[in-house]
Protein backbone atom coordinates (compact mmCIF):
# COMPACT_ATOMS: atom_id res chain seq x y z
CA UNK A 1 0.00 0.00 0.00
CA UNK A 2 2.98 2.11 0.81
CA UNK A 3 4.29 2.17 -2.83
CA UNK A 4 0.93 2.89 -4.15
CA UNK A 5 0.64 5.94 -2.39
CA UNK A 6 3.93 6.97 -3.27
CA UNK A 7 3.50 6.18 -6.72
CA UNK A 8 0.10 8.39 -6.92
CA UNK A 9 2.13 10.83 -4.91
CA UNK A 10 4.77 11.26 -7.42
CA UNK A 11 2.67 11.02 -10.20
CA UNK A 12 0.28 14.41 -8.32
CA UNK A 13 3.48 16.21 -7.57
CA UNK A 14 4.82 16.09 -11.70
CA UNK A 15 1.42 16.99 -13.19
CA UNK A 16 1.37 19.77 -10.81
CA UNK A 17 4.57 20.81 -11.68
CA UNK A 18 3.67 20.49 -15.30
CA UNK A 19 0.50 22.50 -14.91
CA UNK A 20 2.72 25.08 -13.29
CA UNK A 21 5.24 25.45 -16.04
CA UNK A 22 2.24 25.70 -18.16
CA UNK A 23 0.81 28.91 -16.57
CA UNK A 24 4.64 29.78 -16.24
CA UNK A 25 4.74 29.51 -20.08
CA UNK A 26 1.48 31.76 -21.46
CA UNK A 27 2.99 34.72 -19.71
CA UNK A 28 6.10 34.37 -22.26
CA UNK A 29 3.42 35.27 -25.13
CA UNK A 30 3.72 38.76 -24.09
CA UNK A 31 7.21 38.85 -25.04
CA UNK A 32 6.57 38.31 -28.18
CA UNK A 33 8.26 40.84 -30.80
CA UNK A 34 4.71 41.00 -32.70
CA UNK A 35 2.48 41.25 -29.62
CA UNK A 36 4.57 44.73 -29.24
CA UNK A 37 4.21 45.38 -32.73
CA UNK A 38 0.32 45.08 -33.18
CA UNK A 39 -0.03 46.79 -30.00
CA UNK A 40 2.05 49.83 -30.83
CA UNK A 41 0.49 50.01 -34.53
CA UNK A 42 -2.46 51.68 -32.45
CA UNK A 43 -2.27 55.37 -32.16
CA UNK A 44 -1.03 56.77 -29.11
CA UNK A 45 -4.10 57.98 -27.70
CA UNK A 46 -5.85 54.44 -28.34
CA UNK A 47 -2.67 52.41 -26.50
CA UNK A 48 -3.55 54.60 -23.44
CA UNK A 49 -6.77 53.48 -22.95
CA UNK A 50 -6.53 49.54 -24.63
CA UNK A 51 -7.30 46.67 -22.62
CA UNK A 52 -4.46 43.87 -23.00
CA UNK A 53 -5.00 40.26 -21.71
CA UNK A 54 -4.57 36.71 -22.05
CA UNK A 55 -7.06 34.20 -22.62
CA UNK A 56 -7.57 31.80 -19.56
CA UNK A 57 -7.85 28.95 -22.04
CA UNK A 58 -6.12 28.64 -25.33
CA UNK A 59 -2.90 30.45 -26.53
CA UNK A 60 -4.64 34.31 -27.34
CA UNK A 61 -3.46 37.72 -26.56
CA UNK A 62 -6.61 40.08 -26.62
CA UNK A 63 -6.60 43.55 -27.38
CA UNK A 64 -9.55 45.57 -27.08
CA UNK A 65 -10.22 49.54 -27.89
CA UNK A 66 -12.63 51.82 -27.93
CA UNK A 67 -13.83 54.69 -30.86
CA UNK A 68 -16.56 56.99 -29.18
CA UNK A 69 -18.05 59.74 -30.74
CA UNK A 70 -17.44 59.20 -34.12
CA UNK A 71 -19.41 60.68 -36.77
CA UNK A 72 -20.13 57.43 -38.83
CA UNK A 73 -18.95 54.35 -39.24
CA UNK A 74 -16.87 56.01 -42.20
CA UNK A 75 -15.43 58.27 -39.87
CA UNK A 76 -11.22 58.74 -40.90
CA UNK A 77 -10.16 57.80 -37.40
CA UNK A 78 -11.72 54.23 -37.49
CA UNK A 79 -11.22 54.05 -41.13
CA UNK A 80 -7.47 54.48 -40.84
CA UNK A 81 -7.33 51.75 -37.81
CA UNK A 82 -9.37 49.17 -39.93
CA UNK A 83 -6.67 49.92 -42.94
CA UNK A 84 -4.01 48.20 -40.46
CA UNK A 85 -5.52 45.37 -39.95
CA UNK A 86 -7.38 44.83 -43.06
CA UNK A 87 -5.34 41.82 -45.16
CA UNK A 88 -2.06 40.14 -44.44
CA UNK A 89 -3.45 37.21 -43.07
CA UNK A 90 -6.29 38.57 -40.79
CA UNK A 91 -9.37 37.60 -40.55
CA UNK A 92 -12.00 39.53 -40.45
CA UNK A 93 -15.67 39.86 -38.99
CA UNK A 94 -18.45 42.64 -37.32
CA UNK A 95 -20.99 42.93 -34.94
CA UNK A 96 -23.78 45.42 -34.70
CA UNK A 97 -25.47 45.87 -31.38
CA UNK A 98 -28.56 48.37 -31.87
CA UNK A 99 -30.06 47.33 -28.83
CA UNK A 100 -28.04 49.82 -27.30
CA UNK A 101 -28.52 53.79 -26.84
CA UNK A 102 -26.34 54.66 -29.65
CA UNK A 103 -25.11 53.10 -32.87
CA UNK A 104 -21.96 50.80 -32.22
CA UNK A 105 -20.35 47.93 -34.02
CA UNK A 106 -17.59 45.66 -32.59
CA UNK A 107 -15.22 45.56 -35.61
CA UNK A 108 -12.68 41.65 -35.00
CA UNK A 109 -9.37 40.85 -36.01
CA UNK A 110 -7.69 37.49 -35.77
CA UNK A 111 -4.30 36.28 -36.94
CA UNK A 112 -2.45 33.16 -35.87
CA UNK A 113 1.40 34.08 -34.97
CA UNK A 114 4.30 31.16 -34.88
CA UNK A 115 5.24 31.32 -31.19
CA UNK A 116 9.23 31.87 -30.73
CA UNK A 117 9.68 30.36 -27.48
CA UNK A 118 12.66 30.94 -24.92
CA UNK A 119 14.43 28.02 -25.04
CA UNK A 120 16.30 28.39 -21.74
CA UNK A 121 13.17 29.18 -19.71
CA UNK A 122 12.12 26.99 -16.89
CA UNK A 123 8.94 26.29 -17.73
CA UNK A 124 10.05 25.46 -21.48
CA UNK A 125 12.42 23.29 -20.22
CA UNK A 126 10.23 21.46 -17.92
CA UNK A 127 7.54 20.86 -20.68
CA UNK A 128 10.07 19.00 -22.87
CA UNK A 129 10.86 17.33 -19.91
CA UNK A 130 7.95 15.53 -19.53
CA UNK A 131 7.55 15.70 -22.89
CA UNK A 132 3.94 17.81 -22.79
CA UNK A 133 3.17 19.61 -25.40
CA UNK A 134 4.63 23.06 -26.21
CA UNK A 135 2.46 25.20 -28.66
CA UNK A 136 4.33 26.54 -31.62
CA UNK A 137 1.02 29.20 -32.54
CA UNK A 138 -0.56 31.09 -30.65
CA UNK A 139 -3.47 33.64 -32.04
CA UNK A 140 -3.67 37.55 -31.52
CA UNK A 141 -7.57 38.44 -31.57
CA UNK A 142 -8.34 42.49 -31.80
CA UNK A 143 -11.36 44.06 -30.87
CA UNK A 144 -12.08 47.89 -32.21
CA UNK A 145 -15.80 48.76 -30.53
CA UNK A 146 -16.95 51.74 -32.68
CA UNK A 147 -19.31 54.30 -31.37
CA UNK A 148 -21.02 56.55 -32.87
CA UNK A 149 -22.69 59.95 -31.78
CA UNK A 150 -26.36 59.72 -30.32
CA UNK A 151 -26.83 62.66 -32.47
CA UNK A 152 -25.55 61.76 -35.85
CA UNK A 153 -27.37 62.57 -39.11
CA UNK A 154 -25.80 59.55 -41.42
CA UNK A 155 -26.46 56.78 -38.51
CA UNK A 156 -29.33 55.83 -35.95
CA UNK A 157 -31.09 52.73 -35.39
CA UNK A 158 -34.15 52.53 -36.97
CA UNK A 159 -36.59 49.88 -34.55
CA UNK A 160 -39.21 47.87 -37.02
CA UNK A 161 -42.33 46.13 -35.49
CA UNK A 162 -43.73 43.22 -37.15
CA UNK A 163 -46.38 40.08 -36.52
CA UNK A 164 -45.08 36.62 -37.22
CA UNK A 165 -47.21 33.67 -36.71
CA UNK A 166 -45.67 30.32 -35.95
CA UNK A 167 -47.64 26.89 -36.32
CA UNK A 168 -45.97 24.46 -34.51
CA UNK A 169 -46.83 20.71 -34.27
CA UNK A 170 -45.80 18.34 -31.65
CA UNK A 171 -44.86 15.01 -30.92
CA UNK A 172 -45.10 13.04 -27.74
CA UNK A 173 -45.75 9.69 -26.62
CA UNK A 174 -48.55 8.75 -24.29
CA UNK A 175 -49.16 5.71 -22.42
CA UNK A 176 -52.04 4.13 -20.85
Amino acid sequence: MKDAFKTKAKEAATEFSVETAKRMIKPTLLRQPVVARVFNSLPPRLRARALLRLASFGDCVYISVGLYDLESFRDTRLITLLDKFAGDGWKAGSSDWAGADVPNRDYTFAHKFTWEHDKRAIAYKKLAKENQHIPQTFEINITISAWVKEDSPTCRIVTKEFEETIKKVDRFIVCD
